[in-house]
């Protein structure tokens, strides 16, 4: 429920504290983000499918040009749907994640008016946009595999290659001198990972902007502000749990899914644990989300190179994948519309697989958002008390902040930073390095 009282017009306030996010508030990024960002967003998509038309039509076939007419006026009509502030129109998909969509909408309705894009919870009414984008695609013919979101996706690895050339320097020459994990080495790759999250083609609304400094993380340490890497790293390096297991669910492409394999790497090489399970969408999603074939292109882009850093990590990362040492893995539950305090209800087996790992790694905002549950917490709530009972097994929170929401900050911080940088909670240019211990498995 979005907590608010409803009208035909937003108010002119900021988010009043513990409510959840909504563009119902004119003070929010939630505001800016449905007033502003989400309909730029779909004139990107639109005015590339037009420009990019007859290149679709070569490699999908003449129908496909005939069905991108449909799609483009799909995409046109939701823009209108949500610039009029329009009841968000249950999804037509046969898809299972269709329903379950369907009744979440249902039941806003039942505690509220008929939720609308200004009038609801912002994370519904954004992860509904980027459902309702791939409900176009999949409803046709020749477009149900067609990823929006590819071309960028991949200029975002391309654009970034020369930060990547540099890590992967970094993460084999450091494998290549160590025989056991170290504190100090995986607290480093932690705050490398940590600001790789800076690269989110969601919030640059799909341009590449230069992260040319992102490798220089002790410039970058005054600007984490919540930081239990220790916490994380006794939480790996302990040897007494039974699993063997650690999971990431990744976040966005290029830069930052490279970082994160290297740290999946480190976890293999130095023994901290047997496998890594990663976690991908199953859908384009959030412009930069990383999809299974996002990460094999990523490998095959590496093998074709002549770096001599980056083709022994493809074959050695592939093998990885083809041994099972690495897993990936999809799941539509990260692609719903609510928080994950779901998860036990709606999918009890994932929360279980969740639980066999000794330390479940989250990275980036969204995660962040459906964490904690897309409320305005009070910034020094804990992070155990804003996870509210989501406790699969002991978790690692990765995330440079883009959204007006943050748990887990020591008294007055908040306030320090607001009055330096009042778009703190925006840019990405603050992070977050987080870690709760408490495991609640389902009874």
């Amino acid at each position: 429920m979005c907590d608010c009282e409803k009208g035909n017009r937003s108010m002119d306030m900021k988010t009043p504290r513990n409510v959840h996010l909504s563009a119902f508030y004119k003070r929010s990024f939630a505001f800016h983000t449905v007033k502003n960002r989400m309909p730029i967003i779909l004139t990107n998509i639109i005015d590339g499918l037009v420009r990019n038309k007859a290149n679709i039509a070569k490699e999908y076939g003449i129908e496909s040009a005939e069905e991108l007419k449909t799609v483009i006026g799909e995409l046109s009509e939701l823009k209108y749907e949500i610039q009029t502030n329009k009841p968000l129109k249950p999804l037509t998909s046969t898809a299972p994640d269709a329903r379950i969509y369907n009744e979440y909408i249902a039941e806003q309705a039942t505690t509220e008016n008929p939720p609308t894009h200004f009038h609801t919870i912002w994370l519904l009414t954004e992860c509904y946009m980027y459902r309702r984008i791939a409900q176009a695609f999949e409803k046709s013919n020749t477009l149900k595999d067609y990823d929006i979101f590819r071309e960028s996706k991949q200029e975002s690895f391309t654009n970034s290659i020369k930060l990547i050339q540099q890590m992967a320097k970094y993460i084999t020459e450091l494998l290549s001198n160590i025989q056991k994990p170290s504190k100090d080495d995986f607290i480093a790759l932690l705050k490398l990972n940590l600001w790789g999250n800076k690269c989110d083609l969601s919030i640059s609304l799909g341009k590449m902007t230069d992260h040319s400094t992102l490798f220089d993380t002790a410039a970058l340490d005054p600007h984490i502000l919540s930081d239990h890497s220790e916490q994380i790293w006794q939480a790996v390096s302990d040897t007494q749990p039974m699993s063997d297991i650690v999971t990431i669910v990744f976040d966005n492409v290029g830069y930052e899914v490279f970082t994160d394999l290297c740290i999946a790497d480190y976890i293999i090489s130095t023994k901290i644990a047997e496998k890594v399970k990663m976690y991908v969408k199953t859908i384009p999603w959030f412009i930069s989300d990383v999809m299974t074939h996002d990460l094999y292109w990523m490998l095959n882009q590496m093998k074709t190179t002549n770096d001599k850093y980056l083709k022994p990590l493809a074959a050695k990362w592939s093998n990885y994948l083809e041994d099972g040492t690495w897993k990936v893995i999809e799941s539509n539950f990260w692609t719903l519309p609510f928080d994950y305090t779901h998860m036990k209800k709606v999918n009890p087996d994932l929360y279980n697989e969740l639980s066999e790992s000794k330390v479940v790694f989250f990275k980036g905002d969204l995660n962040y958002r459906k964490l904690f549950g897309e409320k305005n917490w009070h910034p020094t709530t804990s992070v155990e008390e804003g996870l509210q009972g989501f406790h699969p097994a002991k978790l690692a929170i990765l995330r440079t902040i883009k959204a007006d929401i943050v748990c887990g900050l020591p008294e007055g911080v908040a306030e320090k930073t607001e009055g330096e940088d009042p778009k703190w909670m925006e840019k990405g240019d603050w992070g977050l390095i987080q870690y709760c211990g408490k495991v609640e498995p389902i009874n």
